[in-house]
């Protein structure tokens, strides 16, 4: 029994008992009592020490929902607590109330909250800022900043971010009532997060892990934790289907706030229905994407690939492609860790790669610009004998030596020596669905995606649009990289150097096709579609 209950069950005695019982007190435990009640009359939080739900309810006049109380109570009464959980379903806001609940019930000097994540970013941007909202909302006692709480000269709770082998950077952690919070607990690697349960030794102290499953590690630590095979875990998993958006649970702003003046309902920061069914259109029932982000569970199968094999082969001698008469010239210059110069060419839906050199050669900028030239002058000639209205379009990747190609190119073009329309794109910059992707190369290779995933109607073999002839390195760039989401949700593909690092070429080939079937945003161009609209083929689609 917590001290704040043994004081709230002696003031509940009859005078005639609680006398009895303060008179059957030792000295040194009258004097125990009298400073824990002096304690508790200077802070009222004190009375929720045993009742976090009742701290945010009724002591921060805010509402919870079902789960969330789960998870609050598993807190208190678990020495560790594992959330795997889906997409959007407000862990970070219930993670800054446990923190809260746990400073503010505990006497100054006595608590501590530490938190990390696996980058720095997530520690002061997502965590820490709700942090931040409950403590200025709710006027809780001492000031915060970025990633710190102090309550006078005590540092009560912080974030921090080490390096995944760092080991060394938690010990030293120790406090009478110690709570450690491991957000975005996917990504923790183990030396980290085993290191991390190494300071759960003292008497009072708490874990809580939450996060997404991770969709592109097997046997992860923080899988190992929620499998719970040792006992040592409360495992609380949150899927969407559990979520108040899909259960129907009635949820608010706050207890007693009247409808016309709450603000709007928390569901509105929950995960939707359209969000599901937009995930289950792209990625597929059964992607590993899916079972982490909808069902919140550890997918067992092969990492997720952007392009599947069995798509990119499926493209191989198509004799049934789409039609389509537009020329469009993709060229990925040897930079930014790529090893070739390529250019690709899409002529309607059939795919082609029609120059790949190395070497010293592809330095010299106008040397580059003049290969490029040569093939904007066959795509030129293709174009007039089959009367084709729309020009040649020429998307270049602009980072390192691609900038001046462009400049040359685009010169030649006004001095007449070509008519084609030269595009500069640099995938790293703003995706045109910024919510949606990191940046332009995600888009891009999503785009191809879109477009390579084959389209199923009833009662028929799955429909390919494209025709790829291309050899097998070609075929294994496409399938190469793997896809994963960040923090905020937004899609991620892996980049060339963590392609290098486990032993899969440079994707320059790939990169070439997909700069040929990408348009950027706010290029005034029509990007390719298929020629059928997937709502109508793809039972997936909602």
């Amino acid at each position: 029994m917590s001290a704040t209950r043994a004081i709230d069950n002696l003031l509940a005695l009859p005078a005639r008992q609680r006398a009895e019982v303060l008179a059957n007190l030792k000295p040194a435990e009258l004097r125990a009592l009298n400073i824990l009640a002096d304690q508790r009359l200077s802070n009222p939080w004190m009375r929720y020490e045993d009742d976090p739900v009742g701290f945010v309810e009724h002591g921060l006049n805010e509402r919870l929902w079902s789960r969330q109380r789960e998870i609050l109570e598993s807190i208190r009464d678990n020495k560790r607590t594992a959330v795997p959980a889906c997409h959007s379903n407000g862990k970070s806001h219930l993670a800054a109330r446990a923190i809260a609940w746990w400073i503010s019930v505990h006497p100054v000097g006595t608590a501590m909250a530490v938190t990390t994540a696996t980058t720095f970013r997530q520690v002061r941007a997502i965590l820490w800022a709700h942090v931040r909202k409950v403590h200025a909302r709710h006027n809780l006692a001492g000031h915060t900043t970025q990633i710190e709480w102090r309550i006078g000269d005590d540092l009560v709770a912080y974030g921090f971010s080490p390096r995944d082998t760092d080991e060394t950077a938690v010990q030293g952690i120790h406090a009478p009532h110690l709570l450690v919070v491991v957000d975005e607990a996917g990504g923790i690697s183990s030396v980290l997060g085993n290191a991390m349960e190494s300071i759960m030794t003292g008497g009072h102290t708490r874990m809580l892990a939450i996060g997404n499953p991770p969709t592109d590690v097997e046997d992860s630590w923080f899988e190992r934790a929620c499998h719970n095979s040792n006992g040592l875990w409360s495992v609380i998993p949150i899927s969407v289907y559990d979520t108040p958006n899909f259960t129907g649970e009635t949820t608010g702003t706050c207890l007693t706030c009247p409808p016309e003046v709450a603000p709007h309902d928390i569901k509105s920061h929950l995960v939707d229905h359209a969000w599901v069914n937009e995930v289950m259109s792209e990625f597929g029932e059964t992607s590993a994407f899916v079972e982490a982000r909808v069902h919140a569970r550890f997918p067992r199968s092969a990492p997720n690939k952007v392009l599947p094999l069995s798509w990119v082969e499926a493209t191989l001698d198509n004799p049934n492609p789409a039609v389509g008469d537009d020329i469009r010239l993709g060229v990925d210059i040897a930079s930014d860790g790529g090893d070739e110069f390529v250019i690709a060419r899409v002529d309607g839906f059939h795919i082609t790669v029609r120059h790949k050199s190395s070497g010293s050669a592809n330095q010299n900028a106008v040397d580059v610009a003049g290969v490029i030239l040569q093939h904007i002058h066959m795509a030129e000639q293709d174009r007039l004998e089959r009367r084709i209205k729309a020009p040649v379009r020429v998307k270049l990747d602009t980072i390192g030596l691609g900038w001046g190609v462009v400049s040359i190119l685009q010169r030649w073009r006004d001095e007449q020596r070509h008519d084609s329309v030269v595009i500069p794109v640099n995938v790293s910059e703003r995706a045109g669905e910024p919510a949606k992707f990191a940046n332009q190369r995600a888009e891009m290779w999503w785009n191809a995606r879109t477009l390579f995933q084959p389209r199923l109607i009833a009662n028929a073999e799955p429909q390919h649009d494209f025709r790829a002839d291309i050899d097998r390195r070609t075929v294994a760039q496409l399938s190469g990289p793997l896809y994963k989401s960040d923090s905020s949700g937004r899609i991620k593909i892996e980049s060339k150097v963590d392609l290098k690092r486990r032993g899969t070429s440079s994707p320059d080939r790939a990169e070439a096709i997909l700069l040929a079937l990408y348009e950027p945003p706010n290029s005034g161009i029509v990007p390719i579609v298929a020629p059928v609209s997937l709502e109508q083929t793809n039972p997936f689609h909602f």
